[in-house]
């Protein structure tokens, strides 16, 4: 999540899918019982999820956030 979030902490859930299947190939949502990761990220409850159309008719984009707080390094 951290590597695909803006200053915000939002990150683009098509973003997220992307780094944890080349960090972990084997990883399938489907093995803990959701057919997308939405869901799966969804029934944790530990984030944030935000889904915005483009208003033409395209398919929604899903943002998420972590809910946890987080450190906050000085800077």
């Amino acid at each position: 999540m951290e590597a695909a979030s803006d200053e915000d902490g939002w990150a683009a859930l098509g973003s997220v899918g992307q780094i944890i299947t080349k960090q972990r190939p084997e990883f399938d949502s489907r093995n803990y019982g959701y057919a997308k990761l939405n869901a799966l990220i969804a029934a944790t409850t530990l984030f944030d999820l935000d889904r915005q159309g483009s208003g033409d008719g395209k398919a929604h984009i899903i943002y998420v956030r972590d809910k946890r707080p987080q450190d906050k390094k000085p800077s």
